[in-house]
């Protein structure tokens, strides 16, 4: 027996199912009946045929058909079997196929029954399709339910000539031969249709097997990979959904809300700080409603569930689309980093406590360093040894600066109209002495003494950025130009040096926090690899853009572009605070 035939008959083959409403079997869909339950419904329509033979018998000739005992004997068979398939225990008693013997007893009760009839109540030979259909429906025995089905009736039609004593003769014989072939036709049929339906279905098993068998590896992989998935359709009903998102799923379920729905979820958006906002996502910017709106998007940061308890989670969407290019839906993913982002916050942490603690014996130091250097007792050799500490000093303290910078996440940025030339001459001067100590000649080219939009501290701290990395970088005897380019849009300054230059992979990572080239970690050059990233937060806080040139061994080229001044000629003015990414571009400082 195949497990198609096998599995049909388990789940409603038993003939006419489809006959029985479901509030016949108390709301249990047929299939999930048990068998003793299936076979006795299944005999139910015979049954109820042969009430209605009985009842037109009475009307027509209650004498003469009554009379007739085979026509008593096969309504008394149809009871028996009646009562017999609803009490015999089908399922212990053997295979499923045992169940046909009750309409293998139906065909002799219907052809008793027609027989007596015969010929008051022609059209009781009909009978013997119920039983003939179950056996076609049953699916074991398909030949054996074809010659059945032509047998049965035609021997029937020989002994209701029989019982009637009316002569044998081919016109006798032809008359009644329409049954025959009608009931044969409907039984082909029938045979045939359940083996297209058995086939369909085993092909149906097939491809459900393989469906969740692709599933369930899906499922698998993709909670290997730790990365939470949901699928959604056009409509932004869920697909699918694995393990991982039903975790973080769960996480972001608000108390006493057991079911909610997208919108209702606990979903924040993430503070410059890494700390999640404690005001709920607005729905509409909610990650799976947007990939239902097929918007795409990578990396971006959200929190899930209580502030206390928060999960960070990096989501990316894509949709994807039919055969005929048509939206089909879309897939969002999520990954969670909460462990990156709480080991970024103990790392920020660590360097501002370290730093904090650093900075104040360093300014002690530098303090007393000062009073050394007024002190007119001091030898030549002295003096020359407190000037290598105190300018040893002052690097270490710009580091420990650089790392508090760092730690801190953010910048204070106080806009405002400035004269950019005279804050970059500024900065120039006072590297002067630094640039003649190493052997260097500190150019200053052409500068636009126009209103710019900006904070002078912190384009100073810029500026001294660059200039102090192109004086570290460069031998004795090169060169170090600092100039501007001004026009009606913007205002550029360029650094340009005669150093060792870079690599080009190496220009790839250079604004990345705490990169350093190896050529610089070789040199025994001191630096952290921060000033180059904080240079390009601060000039993006402006709203301009770094960028850097660099060959190996003909030096590097820093430029700055930023916006100009409004053409109006409004000065305008404003204090914010930047926050940046923990994890953002390093320099080789």
């Amino acid at each position: 027996m195949s497990a198609a035939r096998t599995g049909r008959q388990r789940h409603g083959g038993i003939w006419l199912s489809s006959l029985f409403p479901r509030i016949i079997t108390k709301g249990v869909p047929f299939s999930q009946l048990p068998v003793r339950r299936k076979v006795g419904w299944s005999q139910a329509p015979m049954l109820i045929a042969v009430v209605t033979a009985c009842f037109l018998a009475l009307i027509t000739s209650p004498t003469e058909i009554f009379g007739d005992g085979h026509f008593v004997a096969g309504v008394l068979l149809t009871l028996l079997n009646s009562v017999l398939a609803w009490t015999i225990p089908w399922k212990s008693i053997g295979p499923e196929p045992t169940y046909l013997a009750i309409p293998a007893l139906g065909l002799v009760s219907a052809a008793l029954m027609a027989t007596g009839a015969y010929p008051w109540l022609n059209g009781v030979s009909l009978l013997i399709a119920f039983p003939i259909f179950w056996f076609a429906w049953s699916g074991f025995v398909p030949r054996l339910t074809l010659m059945l089905s032509f047998l049965v009736p035609l021997t029937t039609t020989l002994l209701q000539l029989w019982n009637s004593g009316t002569p044998f003769s081919l016109e006798t014989m032809a008359k009644p031969m329409l049954i025959p072939l009608t009931i044969l036709a409907l039984a082909t049929t029938t045979v045939i249709v359940e083996h297209n339906s058995a086939l369909a279905e085993r092909q149906l098993r097939a491809t459900l097997a393989t469906s969740r068998r692709q599933t369930r590896l899906l499922n698998a992989v993709l909670n290997a990979a730790n990365v939470g998935v949901v699928v959604v359709d056009r409509d932004g009903h869920d697909l699918f959904m694995n393990d991982v998102q039903r975790f973080q799923h769960r996480h972001a379920t608000p108390p006493g809300n057991p079911d909610p729905d997208e919108s209702q979820l606990l979903v924040r958006a993430v503070s410059s700080a890494y700390e999640p906002v404690p005001e709920l996502l607005d729905p509409k910017d909610r990650p799976v409603i947007r990939s239902i709106r097929q918007e795409e998007f990578t990396d971006e940061l959200f929190a899930l569930g209580p502030l206390n308890d928060a999960m960070y989670l990096s989501t990316s969407a894509r949709s994807f689309f039919n055969e005929d290019g048509e939206y089909d839906g879309a897939v969002t993913m999520f990954k969670n980093i909460t462990p990156l982002i709480e080991a970024s916050k103990t790392r920020d942490r660590f360097l501002a406590n370290v730093s904090h603690e650093l900075r104040t014996p360093l300014t002690s130091i530098l303090g007393y360093l000062e009073l050394l250097e007024d002190d007119h007792r001091l030898t030549d050799d002295q003096r020359q040894s407190v000037d290598v500490l105190s300018r040893n000093s002052e690097r270490m303290l710009h580091m420990v600066n650089d790392l508090l910078t760092a730690a801190a996440g953010q910048h204070q940025v106080n806009i405002g109209t400035i004269d950019l030339g005279a804050v970059i001459h500024g900065q120039i001067e006072s590297m002067r002495p630094r640039a003649a100590a190493e052997g260097l000649e500190l150019v200053e080219g052409n500068l636009c003494h126009e209103p710019v939009l900006g904070d002078a501290l912190r384009l100073g701290q810029v500026v001294d950025n660059l200039v102090s990395n192109a004086i570290k970088y460069s031998g004795a005897g090169g060169t170090v130009t600092v100039d501007m380019n001004c026009n009606s849009k913007e205002i550029s300054l360029r650094v340009a040096d005669t150093g060792r230059g870079m690599a080009a992979e190496d220009l790839k990572k250079l604004f990345t926090r705490f990169f350093r080239t190896d050529g610089a970690r070789r040199s025994g050059l001191p630096g952290v690899g921060l000033g180059l990233a904080i240079s390009n937060e601060l000039v993006m806080a402006h709203g301009g853009r770094i960028s850097a040139e660099s060959e190996l061994g003909k030096g590097t080229t820093m430029t700055v572009v930023l916006p100009r001044k409004d053409a109006d000629g409004n000065s305008a003015s404003s204090t914010r605070r930047i926050g940046f990414p923990t994890m953002h571009p390093e320099s080789r400082h």
